[in-house]
């Protein structure tokens, strides 16, 4: 039953493998450079290495955008992005995996009643606009900086021939790697908070975690998808864009991989956290996107004339169009999975104002004496009771959404075993895991309560005293450890 509602990853794998491999070696191959059978076995072996070695980095924003609580509803979502995705393939249009599983995201959050965490939204759509621009920049310099290089070294024809080859090769496996590092969590990354597997201790290698098995099985699909269908879509970045000669194949080439490495290398965020400088956010970036801005760059930095601007228009036009039609795919899908099919697509949610989330809102600066006519009421979902409050007029919308966070019941029972099967205990420093297993077997009923439950042990206390880059991303890690033990320590009850 569980591979059966992987299956629409495994879609959703196949779909990105056919169409993304073409923004690594699409140029490659179209300018006969590199042989399409060399190029997908590269990509094969690189892209499973980027997401099993480094793919955690970049899954945690698209999990704030929606926090899918079902495997039957992480199954749609996939469907719904992988459909869509397959259609724009269809067409011959590159579009983002994030951008379709926004939009199928979104649809779930609709249909659950949920709100959107707008900030998350903003991060990947700003993305969308950011990581193509820089493949621009990237490119433009690297084209000009190429070309005084070789004006200088004056290489034979044949010489740079071979040369040439050899760097295409390399840095499409540098770029295979950062895609699949930055990418998979597109792939498999819905399914994380349901993850079904339990680590496995295979002798001579260790532990693999669930979420590693995860990776491992999105790949293998990318890898599917790379020989079966993406020589198709490599056409039209490859060729149908711009004419690319066998140089600018290999700047658009290393253009789009420097851009992917920056959104996805966990090594630089930590480097310029420790330097108190401003990260690059680890979120996923669209290689379509990125690839089309190199090529466009290098086609300004030639003077623009023969960039074909009708099917750049046809392009930006899928880019828009792509989350919308994943957004109703999604919402459609979602009734008839549960309507029809009579499957589980999300958990039932309860929001409650009794004594103790009043108390605790009190607690945290918000003033409750405009809660008179919710009190002692529950409601069913985010939507119904933000439009309730903000109908009010007496709580901004920061005030509201902490009203939403305390009462949300949300019961908990710690069980360290849990997170050791799964191989998540390798997240928690030894002083964070003796605290928690001091609160083995404890209940609660939401989850402020567990965390600060865990705050009376400095380990787990939050930096309250600066403002710098480390104590925010410091606070940012913590709620990520948080989320880890909420989403298994949660206890599935029938509410009424």
């Amino acid at each position: 039953m569980i591979f059966i509602y992987l299956l629409s990853g495994l879609f959703l794998g196949w779909s990105f493998g056919a169409k993304d491999t073409a923004n690594i070696f699409g140029a490659a191959v179209e300018t006969k450079m590199i042989s399409f059978k060399k190029a997908a076995l590269i990509a094969a072996i690189f892209v499973t290495l980027g997401a099993v070695l480094d793919g955690s980095g970049p899954s945690q924003t698209l999990s704030k955008l929606g926090s899918v609580n079902e495997i039957g509803g992480a199954f749609t979502i996939a469907l719904a992005a992988a459909a869509t995705i397959t259609l724009m393939v269809r067409i011959g249009i590159p579009v983002a995996t994030s951008q379709t599983l926004a939009g199928a995201i979104i649809g779930w959050n609709f249909f659950a009643g949920r709100l959107t965490d707008y900030s998350s939204l903003i991060a990947i759509a700003g993305s969308w606009v950011i990581a193509p621009l820089l493949g621009a920049i990237f490119a433009a310099a690297l084209f000009f900086l190429f070309r005084y290089y070789l004006s200088k070294v004056k290489l034979h024809m044949l010489e740079q021939d071979v040369w040439t080859r050899f760097w295409l090769l390399i840095i499409g496996a540098f770029g295979a790697y950062s895609l699949g590092a930055n990418n998979i969590a597109n792939i498999v990354g819905v399914f994380v908070p349901v993850n079904p597997f339990k680590a496995v201790t295979i002798p001579g290698l260790g532990s693999i975690s669930g979420v590693t098995q995860l990776f491992l099985i999105g790949s293998a699909s990318i890898v599917v998808g790379i020989y079966t269908y993406s020589h198709k879509i490599m056409k039209t970045v490859g060729k149908e864009l711009f004419n690319l000669s066998p140089i600018t194949a290999l700047i658009a080439v290393l253009s789009e991989s420097l851009v992917l490495f920056l959104f996805s290398s966990k090594a630089l965020f930590n480097l310029l956290v420790g330097l108190g400088l401003p990260p690059i956010p680890l979120v996923p970036v669209s290689a379509s996107q990125i690839i089309v801005g190199s090529v466009l760059g290098i086609g300004f930095a030639k003077g623009g004339k023969n960039i074909r601007y009708h099917l750049l228009g046809r392009i930006s036009l899928g880019w828009v169009a792509a989350p919308v039609i994943a957004f109703f795919f999604s919402f459609i899908a979602l009734f008839i999975i549960q309507n029809v099919f009579e499957q589980k697509v999300m958990q039932e949610l309860r929001y409650d104002f009794n004594r103790n989330t009043i108390i605790q809102i009190q607690k945290e600066g918000i003033n409750s004496k405009y809660l008179s006519t919710v009190n002692g009421r529950s409601f069913a979902n985010e939507n119904e009771l933000y439009l309730e409050l903000s109908s009010q007029g007496h709580y901004t919308k920061p005030e509201i959404l902490n009203i939403i966070r305390l009462t949300e019941y949300f019961p908990l029972k710690i069980s360290t075993s849990t997170i050791k099967d799964k191989s998540f205990h390798s997240r928690f420093t030894p002083a964070e895991w003796k605290a928690l297993s001091r609160l083995e077997n404890t209940t609660y009923n939401h989850k402020w309560q567990l965390a600060a439950a865990l705050a009376k042990y400095p380990p787990w206390q939050r930096r309250t005293l600066g403002n710098t880059s480390a104590d925010i991303n410091f606070n940012k890690d913590l709620d990520r450890r948080l989320d880890i033990l909420y989403r298994n320590f949660y206890v599935p009850e029938k509410l009424e």
